[in-house]
């Protein structure tokens, strides 16, 4: 899909950023933390920040041949990616919750958000996990209608 065009989102993906809200808001602050860490290392510079002197070591000739800083390199661009994907999903799940209304589902849909299972959901409203499986199949229509940007 080209940039700019819309994509319809179904319901299943919705579900399945609903489950992983929580656990990918505690990934990007998680990635967020590493990128800044990572910001006072330089390998390639041979600048060490970290430790809070700054050390000339020699550099290799040609490529780049420390393991260490291939590894570090390639996990940091993994990083990155997925923190940019994370952030695009968590940002769909909040655009999309203000087409929640009724009661019952804005506080279903925020303990879902908070990492609660359904069956706490239902204990804590005192109703039934069906119930709460059918307030959230509502909340999954009212979030899946709207189209999104990519």
């Amino acid at each position: 899909m080209k940039q700019g065009q819309t994509q319809e989102i179904k319901k299943y993906m919705v579900d399945q950023w609903l489950k992983d809200y929580h656990w990918m808001v505690e990934q990007i602050r998680l990635g967020k933390m590493q990128n800044e860490l990572a910001k006072d290392i330089e390998y390639d510079g041979a600048k060490v920040a970290a430790y809070g002197i700054e050390a000339t070591l020699p550099k290799a000739s040609g490529g780049t041949s420390d393991p260490v800083s291939y590894e570090a390199t390639r996990r940091s661009q993994f990083y990155v990616k997925r923190v940019l994907r994370y952030e695009w999903k968590v940002r769909e799940i909040q655009k999309r919750a203000s087409n929640v209304t009724g009661e019952r589902e804005i506080f279903v849909l925020n303990c879902i958000l908070d990492g609660f299972s359904l069956r706490k959901i239902g204990q804590t409203m005192g109703l039934s996990e069906a119930t709460i499986r059918r307030l959230k199949e509502n909340i999954l229509e009212m979030m899946s209608e709207v189209k999104c940007r990519i």
